[in-house]
C-alpha cells in the first residue's frame, strides 16, 4: 500500500494519492520542495525514485557521450536533473526511448498472453502513445531507428520540431519509462516539475490523462506508484481532478508540508472555473459559493437574466460543512493561480439575525438575511415578476385556503399570509412551488427568485421586504454591481 506520508522534515507529502497536484506561486518552493524528497527517497532501498525537472532543454537526439555517462554512473541521471535547467534533458529522454524498447521486449518475453497477442507490439504499446501527443509529426521506425515524420510523410531532424513537440515526446517518454520500469517491491514515485511548459493547454490536458490512464488501466499499480506534480496549469488541474486516483494541495512559502486533499464531488465543482483563465479574466467572472442545488439554479438564471451585468460562477456546496471547506479550498487554490484573486460565498440565513459573517482572506463571505434563498420569492420584486404584490398574493391566498381546506399545507399557507414579515427567518421549503401556483404562475420558483435578482437596479430599499435587505446592500454591491 501507498504510504499516507511520504517524505522529511524538509518535504513532507500527507494523504499521498497515485496522482498528487501540488500548486503554488512562484517561489513559494515546490521545486526545492520536489527535489527534496527526491534527495532523500532516493536514498532508500524502499522507494524508486525519478524526477522531471521543470526546465528541460537540448534536443531529443541520442548523443555518445549521454551513453557513456549513464552507463559509467548509475546516478548520472539524478544528480544531473536536480537542477531547475536541466541542460541535457531530451537527449536523455531519447537514449532512454531505446532502453524503453528493451524494457518493453524483456516484458513480451516475461508474458505469454502479451507474446501470443500479434496485435500488440513496441509501436502499438508504446510510440502509438507518444503520438497521441503529437498533431503535426508522428514517431515512425524506419530502419532500425526511430524518425519524426511531417504530414507530407518527410523526415524532420528532431532540432527542428517546434519547443512543444520535443517537450511532449521528451515527457511522453520519461512517463513510459517510469511506469515500464516500476519495481513490485518498492514504493514507485515519479516526480513531475511542471510538465505544462511550452505545452499547449489542450496537450497539457492530454499529457495529464496520459498519465492517468496507467492508473485506470492498472489496479496493481495503485498500490505502490504515484506521481507528484507541480504545475501551474488549470488545464492540467482539470484535466486530472475528476478522477478519485487524484488529489490536490497548495505549496506555500517557507512551509514544508503539502497536505493532499481528495479531488471528491464537491471540488470538482471548482474545476471548470480554474479551466477557462482566458475566457474569465475576459469576462471577470467570480466563482460564488452556495449552499445547495437550489441556490445554484438561482444564480444560475439571475447571470441569464442579467446579460453579462452580473458576473459570477456558482459553485454548490451540499453543506454548511462542506461550504467552509470549499471556501478554505478555493481562496489556497486562487491565491497560487491569480495575483489579486476575488472569489464571494453566499450562505443561508438559517434563523440566524444579526450575526455577522467573517471574511476568509480575499473571499468575500455573506449570509443571507432571511432563512434560505427561497424566501426571497415573497419579497416585493419577485411578486413584481409573477405580475402580483403582497395584498393581491394575501387575496389570492385567502381563495385557496377556502378552496382547499383539506390541502396539507394549509397551516403554513395560513401562517404565511398573516405574518407581519413574510415568513422571513422561518423554512417555506415546503410551500414554495405552492406560491407561485396559487398566482397562477407556472414558472419554477428558481426561475422567478434568478429573473428578480438579475433585473436588479441600484437603489436604497424602500421597505424591509426588497431583495437588497433579504441579500444584503453589502452583497449585492460586490456580487452585482462591481
Amino acid at each position: 500500500m501507498l504510504p499516507t506520508t511520504i517524505g522529511t522534515t524538509s518535504a513532507t507529502l500527507e494523504g499521498t494519492h497515485n496522482i498528487n497536484i501540488i500548486v503554488g506561486r512562484n517561489g513559494a518552493g515546490k521545486s526545492t520542495f520536489l527535489r527534496a524528497l527526491d534527495t532523500f527517497l532516493g536514498g532508500r532501498s524502499d522507494f524508486n525514485v525519478r524526477y522531471i525537472s521543470p526546465e528541460r532543454a537540448g534536443s531529443f537526439i541520442r548523443q555518445g557521450h549521454i551513453v557513456t555517462n549513464m552507463e559509467s554512473s548509475p546516478t548520472w541521471i539524478k544528480e544531473s536533473r536536480r537542477v531547475n535547467q536541466a541542460a541535457e534533458f531530451k537527449n536523455t529522454s531519447a537514449v532512454l526511448l531505446r532502453d524503453l524498447e528493451l524494457l518493453y521486449l524483456r516484458k513480451i518475453s516475461d508474458e505469454e498472453a502479451l507474446r501470443l497477442d500479434l496485435a500488440r507490439n513496441f509501436e502499438t504499446d508504446r510510440i502509438s502513445k507518444i503520438n497521441q501527443l503529437l498533431l503535426n509529426i508522428t514517431m515512425e521506425r524506419r530502419g532500425s531507428d526511430y524518425v519524426f515524420v511531417n504530414q507530407q510523410g518527410s523526415v524532420v531532424q528532431p532540432d527542428q520540431i517546434s519547443s512543444g513537440e520535443s517537450e511532449a515526446v521528451s515527457l511522453a517518454t520519461e512517463i513510459l519509462y517510469f511506469f515500464d520500469s516500476v519495481r513490485p517491491d518498492r514504493t514507485n514515485i515519479l516526480l513531475v516539475d511542471e510538465p505544462d511548459v511550452h505545452l499547449h493547454p489542450d496537450l497539457q490536458a492530454r499529457l495529464g490523462r496520459l498519465m492517468l490512464s496507467f492508473f485506470e488501466s492498472n489496479p496493481a499499480l495503485r498500490e505502490n506508484t504515484c506521481i507528484c506534480i507541480a504545475t501551474h496549469s488549470t488545464a492540467l488541474v482539470c484535466a486530472l481532478a475528476g478522477s478519485d486516483h487524484v488529489g490536490i494541495g497548495t505549496k506555500a512559502f517557507d512551509i514544508n508540508e503539502v497536505k493532499i486533499a481528495s479531488a471528491s464531488n464537491q471540488m470538482r465543482k471548482l474545476a471548470p472555473f480554474f479551466g477557462h483563465p482566458l475566457s474569465l479574466s475576459l469576462s471577470d467572472d467570480a466563482p460564488l459559493i452556495v449552499e445547495g442545488d437550489d441556490d445554484e439554479r438561482v444564480w444560475q438564471q439571475a447571470v441569464r437574466t442579467s446579460r453579462g451585468k452580473i458576473r459570477v460562477f456558482p459553485i454548490v456546496a451540499e453543506s454548511v460543512d462542506q461550504q467552509t471547506h470549499l471556501e478554505e479550498f478555493c481562496i489556497d487554490l486562487m491565491s497560487t493561480i491569480y495575483d489579486d484573486p476575488i472569489s464571494f460565498s453566499v450562505r443561508d440565513g438559517d434563523g440566524v439575525v444579526g450575526e455577522p459573517i467573517t471574511d476568509l482572506g480575499q473571499l468575500k463571505r455573506y449570509r443571507l438575511n432571511c432563512y434560505a434563498i427561497e424566501n426571497l420569492l415573497l419579497t416585493d420584486e419577485c411578486l413584481a415578476v409573477m405580475k402580483t404584490s403582497w395584498s393581491s398574493f394575501q387575496s389570492a391566498a385567502a381563495v385557496w385556503l377556502h378552496e382547499n381546506k383539506k390541502h396539507k399545507d394549509v397551516d403554513a399557507i395560513v401562517a404565511l399570509i398573516g405574518s407581519e414579515d413574510r415568513l422571513r427567518h422561518i423554512k417555506i421549503k415546503d410551500i414554495r412551488q405552492l406560491i407561485c401556483s396559487i398566482v397562477g404562475v407556472k414558472k419554477p420558483w428558481e426561475v422567478v427568485v434568478g429573473q428578480a435578482i438579475g433585473n436588479l437596479s441600484k437603489q436604497e430599499p424602500d421597505t424591509s421586504q426588497m431583495i437588497v435587505d433579504f441579500i444584503g446592500i453589502s452583497a449585492l454591491q460586490r456580487l452585482i454591481w462591481r
